[in-house]
């Protein structure tokens, strides 16, 4: 028999809308749930934001070796082990992810394990056998990313953005496919640890959506850093061999190969709205994403979507944001419809790092 809940507002994901957006409807008296099949937190803690960042700080820290160098001091880097930045970057993001279950239960928001979906415009159906009434519902389900059948996953050698945070021991070479922000953040990674490390990015420039005396500065510095930048340049295929993986390119109408121990493709996240009910309820998506009104409602009243399933930046703020405001909706208390997309601040974490908002002058 299934298990019965009823609240006055649902979240299918506990990520960085689901779990920012529930404890603020709890805050403001609402009976709240989050509905999350894996740890608290979402992509953002446990496989994205957090360990990245875990693993660019110990990457400049050991770059920065050289510095100390220059002014004669002698450090012995030989019993170097990549395991352990590793091992540090998943103990960040296991202590938030117990610390955003401690917040969901100290502000009284029931989680409930499983994948939902929505079987009626109140209803949830939790995989786990929880069968959940709420007068509000919020698509928070996040992405997963982009993968090309040209070049499929093993996470061996050819990896995602998840493959490559949870290698343990650092490859000698790596081909990065995708030469934007999540391309460029592992490119200075991996190059910061002595990884050889080459880019391929089909369009004219890496960080493509950046401003382009900005995107330069940075490619200046990785010329500098002898990381590899073919642009321009499409991938067609590859093939895997006994010393990792070679990946056939086209640059001006002539092909060549790049050859190195490990891929790694980055070339955006698909949102996971597949199987959760949306269609059959009568919401009908776009590219995969669910177009939303004022307050991030959808074509049918009660159903709301956040974060990275709506055409807003692919943000985890921007996520927890657009939660807020429909939890505060809910609540009678909403100060804005919605987020006003030239206000959104974005950062790469590189060196140099490069931030901004608004237009860029290339878009202007």
């Amino acid at each position: 028999m299934a298990d019965e809940k009823s609240f006055d507002i649902a979240f299918l994901g506990g990520g960085p809308a689901g779990y920012v957006g529930a404890i603020r409807a709890s805050q403001l008296g609402l009976s709240a749930c989050v509905v999350e099949r894996d740890k608290p937190g979402g992509v953002c803690l446990n496989i994205g934001c957090i360990p990245s960042k875990a693993l660019i700080n110990q990457a400049e820290i050991f770059r920065h070796i050289l510095d100390l160098e220059s002014l004669g001091v002698t450090i012995d880097t030989s019993g170097f082990e990549y395991r352990r930045a590793f091992e540090k970057s998943r103990t960040a993001s296991d202590r938030l992810s117990k610390g955003v279950g401690s917040l969901l239960k100290k502000n009284k928001v029931e989680v409930i394990p499983g994948t939902g979906k929505l079987t009626a415009q109140h209803r949830v159906s939790v995989d786990s056998g929880t069968e959940i009434t709420a007068k509000h519902i919020v698509v928070a389900t996040g992405s997963r990313p982009i993968e090309l059948p040209t070049f499929p996953f093993d996470e061996q050698t050819v990896l995602s953005s998840t493959g490559a945070l949870m290698l343990e021991e650092l490859p000698e070479s790596l081909l990065i496919l995708g030469g934007g922000v999540i391309g460029c953040e592992f490119a200075h990674i991996m190059n910061a640890f002595g990884v050889r490390v080459t880019i391929v990015e089909m369009l004219d420039r890496i960080l493509p959506m950046e401003d382009p005396d900005t995107a330069d500065i940075l490619a200046r510095s990785f010329k500098k850093r002898k990381i590899e930048m073919n642009v321009k340049t499409k991938a067609l295929s590859m093939e895997k061999t006994d010393a990792g993986v070679r990946l056939a390119i086209e640059k001006d109408g002539a092909q060549s190969t790049l050859e190195a121990e490990k891929l790694l493709v980055v070339v955006g996240r698909r949102p996971n709205t597949e199987d959760i009910g949306l269609e059959e309820l009568g919401i009908t998506l776009e590219r995969g994403f669910v177009p939303v009104g004022d307050y991030y409602e959808t074509s049918v009243s009660g159903v709301y979507a956040v974060g990275d399933v709506i055409f807003t930046p692919l943000l985890a703020h921007v996520a927890s944001k657009e939660a807020e405001i429909v939890a505060e909706h809910i609540a009678g208390e909403a100060t804005v419809r919605k987020i006003d997309p030239m206000l959104i601040p974005s950062a790469v974490y590189t060196d140099p790092q490069v931030a901004g908002f608004g237009l860029n002058s290339e878009t202007a």
